[in-house]
């Protein structure tokens, strides 16, 4: 069943505003043009495609345990939302006006429920009684109703396709959710449950969730370029045997509710039977996360319980009123066996009035994770601008000072084809990535300082080199070539006798940009030579 209204707003700009309910089957494509609003739960069915248009919004209306709206897209369903930096798609509540970003409060949660991805990818185990002994397990999210629609159980995940698709989003701000559904279960910003690897998740943003920013239920989906701002519960959740990689994740907590930077659960949650298969071992690399700023002991970077084995590289951990990192009985296991793995990082100003603690970990065991050997350091990590409100505006700005220690690393991120290959901690070098297409930008929180979409090289603040202007001088019988260079660029000089041939010579090895004129001489030759510096 899909039902559509039509209205037609008036004044300057028209716009149909569609609501719409129940299920999609087929190939659905929501339209910039249009407003969508989300009545109860919507389900994107099995073959089922959903395609949303750069700069379409949609909305979803207030709820409570029966009638949350929120958009599942269930197993063997596709969304394809894809965005782009000058038009995210926005999905908020049906009380935001998305041109004005004065006429919600701030950090107003739960007027809708949230994105709810369903897969085929396996789980380790499920609270689900049925589903924990089933083969494959699956679970049914959240605890809802185990219920059929169109002889499908729209709420399950889970499965041994470990490679599932289940579409791309990309450029994707969600904003104002976490409705609870039942008690103590409130639908995430964006729920993974049971996704795979052939699901892009990239540049996609959670705002002022009332419940995690977003979270892993088991599955295997790799994600980059991830925010997750002012949410109510952990900023990133994992459990039920997550595997994935990870990088250049943003997490920001305001003062008046928050919890972990992360949770991140091998097991389902109160786990006692230990070392389902598999083990959750999955990758961060490159992530910021800036605590609430708060003498709250509650208020920890990291909690890694129930044989939870992440593996934490180059990232920043710092403003949290509790311990840097809680490791407990279960998880210290695989510290033992080496599974579990923090190297690399920089942790800063933990539990009392900014004074940057020695020892930031809660418990004894999780003491050899600050072994000389693993170089985690307590440093400061010189972050230009640390802010949780927008008045005055544009007071974050969560890139490194220069001189900042995070801006080396001696750990570079695997070359593989998914992580990008750079030598720095935390989500950000010189460039803001984050600042374009997310709420925190729209509501003035986040400076545009340094915007742009890809990190640099960790020894290139530029991201393109200037054009170098040459200078020709005859010294001595020599010809003589000058140009001005910048630090962290090569220069090779290149000659051509036929401009109509696409073949350069290059003229000696390439010279190390010093900041300075860079002067070449090369003897002097009989007929036409053209010259070029290629600077990279």
């Amino acid at each position: 069943m899909f039902a559509v209204a039509l209205l037609a707003l008036a004044g300057a700009v028209q716009a149909d505003i569609i609501q719409v309910t129940g299920s999609l089957s087929g190939t659905t494509t929501w339209h910039a043009t249009n407003e969508y609003v989300l009545s109860g739960k919507v389900y994107v069915l099995s073959n089922a495609v959903l395609r949303i248009e750069p700069g379409t919004v949609v909305k979803g209306k207030p709820g409570g345990t029966n009638d949350a709206s929120a958009l599942f897209i269930c197993q063997h369903g596709k969304i394809y939302a894809e965005g782009t930096p000058e038009n995210p798609i926005i999905f908020t509540a049906e009380a935001d006006d998305v041109t004005d970003p004065g006429d919600l409060g701030i950090y107003a949660r739960g007027l809708w429920g949230g994105v709810v991805l369903l897969g085929n990818a396996t789980i380790n185990q499920a609270a689900d009684a049925a589903g924990n002994a089933a083969s494959p397990k699956y679970e049914v999210y959240e605890g809802l109703s185990d219920i059929q629609v169109n002889g499908q159980y729209v709420h399950r995940f889970g499965g041994t396709n470990d490679a599932d698709d289940s579409g791309v989003l990309r450029y994707v701000s969600i904003r104002h959710g976490g409705v609870r559904v039942l008690p103590n279960k409130e639908i995430n910003g964006l729920s993974l449950g049971g996704v795979g690897r052939g699901t892009v998740i990239d540049h996609v943003e959670t705002y002022a969730i009332a419940d995690d920013g977003f979270e892993f239920f088991g599955g295997t989906v790799n994600t980059k370029y991830l925010v997750s701002a002012f949410c109510d519960d952990d900023a990133f959740d994992a459990d039920m045997g997550y595997n994935g990689k990870n990088q250049f994740w943003l997490a920001i907590q305001e003062r008046g509710a928050k919890d972990n930077g992360a949770e991140f659960n091998g097991e389902i949650n109160g786990s006692v039977t230990g070392n389902y298969q598999p083990i959750a071992n999955y990758e961060v690399y490159n992530a910021t996360w800036i605590g609430a700023g708060t003498n709250t002991a509650g208020n920890r970077a990291l909690q890694l319980r129930d044989y939870a084995a992440p593996r934490i590289y180059n990232s920043i951990l710092t403003e949290f009123g509790g311990y840097g990192v809680r490791v407990d009985a279960a998880s210290a296991s695989h510290m033992t066996n080496g599974l579990l793995d923090l190297r690399d990082n920089l942790w800063w100003n933990f539990a009392t009035n900014g004074v940057a603690l020695p020892q930031v970990w809660e418990t004894a065991q999780a003491a050899v994770l600050f072994e000389t050997a693993r170089s985690n350091e307590v440093a400061n990590p010189m972050l230009r601008g640390i802010s949780r409100t927008n008045e005055p505006a544009f007071g974050l700005d969560p890139r490194p000072a220069v001189g900042s220690p995070a801006l080396t690393s001696n750990r570079t991120a695997p070359n593989d084809g998914f992580y990008t290959p750079v030598s720095y901690k935390g989500a950000f070098n010189h460039r803001n990535w984050a600042t374009d297409w997310t709420a925190l930008g729209d509501y003035g929180f986040l400076s545009s300082e340094g915007a742009g979409q890809n990190p640099p090289s960790a020894i290139a603040p530029p991201v393109q080199p200037d054009a170098p202007a040459l200078v020709t001088s005859i010294f001595g019988g020599q010809l003589v070539i000058s140009f001005a260079s910048q630090n962290g660029f090569n220069y090779q000089l290149e000659s051509n006798a036929n401009l109509q041939s696409p073949q350069w010579t290059a003229e000696g090895a390439p010279q190390a940009g010093t900041g300075a004129t860079l002067t070449i001489s090369l003897p002097m030759a009989d007929g036409n030579r053209y010259f070029r510096v290629r600077a990279y």
